[in-house]
């Protein structure tokens, strides 16, 4: 009789958990922000260290093609892709860039598209404060 409470109350104690109206998914932001900006601050002759400068390190690059680098990124809020391109970066023989493809979202990113971004401090520089 106390192995069938037993039983009894841990089944109902797992099913219980059944119930549970949802688990907390991360927002998960992926890749490299690419700004239009940075894309209209590309030249066609540019080093691949001008490039990295200008556009960061790319996070795909194809062992087998090398000159071409890949920028992607993807922002998934629960289980939803929101945002996601690719902008594939093209450089010729001498490893000089020549051209992109790919193009961004009509939207730019704004704070509340972006998850790691950190508040501005509303103090002016040269305040001091004190505390009491």
């Amino acid at each position: 009789m106390r192995a069938l409470i037993l039983t009894v109350s841990l089944g109902i104690a797992t099913l219980s958990g059944c119930a549970f109206p949802g688990v907390y998914k991360l927002n998960i932001q992926q890749g490299n922000i690419v700004t239009a900006d940075m894309l209209q601050q590309l030249e066609p002759g540019m080093t691949q260290r001008q490039v990295v400068f200008v556009m960061g390190t790319p996070v795909l690059r194809n062992p087998f093609e090398q000159r071409r680098w890949d920028y992607v990124y993807s922002l998934e809020k629960r289980d939803e892709v929101v945002k996601s391109y690719r902008i594939s970066l093209f450089f010729d023989e001498q490893g000089r860039f020549s051209h992109h493809t790919g193009s961004l979202p009509d939207e730019e990113f704004s704070e509340e598209n972006q998850l790691n971004t950190l508040p501005e401090e509303q103090v002016s520089p040269n305040t001091i404060e004190v505390a009491e």
